[in-house]
């Protein structure tokens, strides 16, 4: 599991470039890649709810096609302050460039945010 941009796929690395340039707020990287064991351990812990995760290695280039990211303030917060209006405002500025915000996931996951395939 790791938390360098490296791990991203270079069609991906511009759009999470720009979210990173343009949030008018501190965020932390959470995690970009992970392998299926490390999968398996998020699922285990109950922080993630999927079999077939973006952050495990996806074709073509066999890199990450997701980032978590949390406001920074909410780092030391009960849950990572999950009502916080960051979040919103993460989520929207992600959008705005095309992403897929986990906010709108039906077990929302608000600082997830994932390539898109057109």
């Amino acid at each position: 599991m790791g938390k360098s941009l490296d791990e991203l796929a270079s069609y991906f690395r511009p759009q999470v470039n720009q979210l990173l340039e343009l949030v008018e707020f501190p965020v932390t990287i959470i995690d970009t890649g992970r392998t299926p064991e490390e999968q398996e351990q998020k699922l285990a812990q109950g922080v993630s709810w999927t079999t077939h995760s973006k952050h495990e290695p996806q074709p073509p280039e066999m890199k990450s096609e997701a980032i978590d990211l949390c406001p920074t303030e909410y780092l030391t917060m009960k849950g990572w302050n999950p009502s916080g209006p960051l979040w919103a405002e993460l989520g929207e500025l992600g959008e705005s460039l095309g992403l897929h915000w986990g906010g709108r996931f039906p077990h929302p996951d608000p600082g997830h945010f994932q390539f898109v395939h057109t």
